[in-house]
């Protein structure tokens, strides 16, 4: 006897959401959709916006978590973590970039990715749900 009952209010709600959502204009809910802009740079402009050192900041249940990327000039790279308790050693290898890709090598260990520039910083990886977005320090 409850089904009877259960049903026209779930009939009721799925009406009532579906005439809310029909009722929000398209602009405001696109209007928190963020597009990475993919541009034409070549390899050789993208390598020199590269160069520098950058930090990514994450948020684990230890506390925060830094990471350094330093590119440097010659294609060499340095990387490191450091949190409020511990600096871990810097490890080092060699980046390079071809078109949009990012790749690290750390003692034989590649890791290629897209990247793109997004609001001054550095979005590296540029993949949906996994992106890091890297600030340059001066």
């Amino acid at each position: 006897m409850r089904t009877q009952y259960v049903l026209p209010k779930i009939s009721w709600l799925a009406q009532f959401c579906a005439l809310v959502l029909a009722a929000v204009p398209t602009e405001a809910a696109n209007s928190s959709i963020i597009t990475f802009q993919e541009g034409n740079a070549t390899s050789s402009q993208n390598s020199n916006a590269l160069i520098g050192h950058w930090r990514k900041t994450t948020i684990s249940y230890t506390g925060p978590i830094d990471e350094h990327l330093v590119l440097h000039v010659d294609g060499t790279v340095e990387n490191w973590t450091a949190t409020a308790y511990e600096r871990r050693e810097s490890v080092e290898g060699h980046w390079n970039v071809e078109g949009k890709t990012l790749t690290l090598s750390f003692g034989g260990n590649d890791r290629s990715n897209p990247f793109t520039f997004y609001q001054g910083q550095l979005v590296f990886p540029n993949i949906p749900n996994h992106r890091g977005f890297w600030e340059k320090i001066e």
